[in-house]
């Protein structure tokens, strides 16, 4: 155990805490979520989103080592260059549920997406450039099988099927296997001794905010209905 990889580590915390276990994400699976349960996780999520490129410009920033670097700017280059960016491919998601441009920027931020936003920030911001790697790795190690499980639920259940409602997901299903494995490389080779704890606790808080991110829109989606009966 002594030996175990810094990496295996985390993918072991991060199994522990996977988002695919968190009831609002077992809703989406089982067809449970209405259109407008999908509607509020969307403008909630698009913060996180059209924050993303800061946060792999901070990590970026603070980074000496240039290999790490290259693979920040690669990441980030995918994220936010040219018409179909990210940002502008999840607005189209938010487009095919009936959610305008305007109303989404504008959505009041929950107290727990708040948290998601101010814990990376400080991850990436004030932590070191290792630290902010696994920040990012908890979140992109599980965006593929989330992205495609979330394509399930959206065709079979909710009458969402279009290519441009779906290419978010369908560009992440596949795009974030590579940049995980560039931070786990990265990960593995740019930690030093004495590390290991303060990376594996960064960690630990990005999981435990994305898990309070989801608790906020399940609560949105039960207030909802306690509100209708």
């Amino acid at each position: 155990m002594e030996n175990q990889s810094i990496v295996s580590k985390l993918e072991q915390r991060i199994e522990r805490k996977s988002l695919l276990t968190h009831p609002y994400y077992q809703a989406w699976q089982a067809g449970e979520l209405t259109l407008a349960d999908l509607g509020t996780y969307a403008a909630q999520y698009y913060f996180f989103e059209s924050n993303f490129p800061r946060y792999l410009s901070a990590i970026h920033a603070s980074c000496p080592d240039r290999e790490v670097r290259q693979n920040l700017l690669e990441n980030l280059w995918d994220e936010e260059h040219g018409p179909e960016n990210h940002r502008r491919l999840w607005l189209d998601f938010c487009s095919e549920l009936g959610l305008d441009e305007s109303s989404v920027e504008n959505s009041q931020v929950f107290a727990t997406t708040q948290g998601l936003l101010d814990t990376y920030s400080y991850i990436c911001d004030q932590g070191s450039f290792q630290e902010g790697l696994a920040a990012m790795y908890a979140y992109e190690a599980q965006v593929p099988k989330v992205a495609l499980e979330k394509i399930r639920g959206l065709r079979e259940f909710y009458g969402v099927d279009s290519e441009k409602s779906l290419k978010f997901f369908e560009v992440h299903s596949t795009l974030d296997e590579e940049h995980s494995a560039r931070e786990a490389h990265d990960i593995e080779t740019a930690t030093q001794p004495g590390q290991e704890a303060v990376i594996e606790a960064a960690l630990e808080s990005a999981l435990d905010a994305w898990w309070g991110f989801l608790d906020g829109v399940e609560e949105a989606r039960h207030s909802v209905v306690g509100a209708a009966k």
